[in-house]
C-alpha cells in the first residue's frame, strides 16, 4: 500500500493526461491501489461516456476554462502574482496544477516556477 492518502475520492471530476492517449476530463467513478507500481489508480468515466484508467501521476483537478470560472476563481490560465516564499514578486499565468497541491506558474519570460496554493494571488 502507498504511504500517500487518497488525492481524489470518487465523485471528484478531473483531468486526466497520458501520452499517446486521449486527454479525458470526467468523474473518478473508481479508487484503488496501482498494481503497476507504487501509487493510486483511478477509474474515471469521461465525459463521453467511455470508462478510462489512469495512474495518479496523470491525474489532475479539472480546473475550468478561462470563460467557465467565475470572477476571482483561479485556475489554469489565471494570472497570477507570487507573494511568498522564494519566488516572491514573481508574476506569470498559471499553466499546470498537480493534485499534491502544487502549481506552476509561467512567466512572461516562459521561465517556470513551482509554488504552493497559499503562496499567490490573483494578479
Amino acid at each position: 500500500m502507498s504511504d500517500l492518502p487518497d488525492m481524489f475520492k470518487k465523485g471528484d471530476r478531473v483531468f486526466a493526461r497520458q501520452l499517446g492517449k486521449p486527454d479525458v476530463r470526467g468523474k473518478i467513478t473508481w479508487v484503488g491501489q496501482s498494481k503497476y507500481g507504487a501509487g493510486m489508480r483511478y477509474g474515471v468515466k469521461g465525459d463521453d461516456g467511455i470508462t478510462y484508467w489512469f495512474d495518479e501521476e496523470h491525474v489532475e483537478p479539472e480546473a475550468p476554462a478561462a470563460g467557465e470560472r467565475k470572477p476571482g476563481e483561479m485556475g489554469k490560465g489565471s494570472r497570477v502574482k507570487v507573494v511568498k516564499g522564494p519566488h516572491e514578486g514573481v508574476e506569470g499565468d498559471i499553466y499546470l496544477w498537480v493534485p499534491t497541491g502544487r502549481i506552476g506558474v509561467r512567466d512572461d519570460d516562459e521561465n517556470t516556477y513551482w509554488v504552493e496554493r497559499n503562496q499567490i494571488v490573483l494578479a
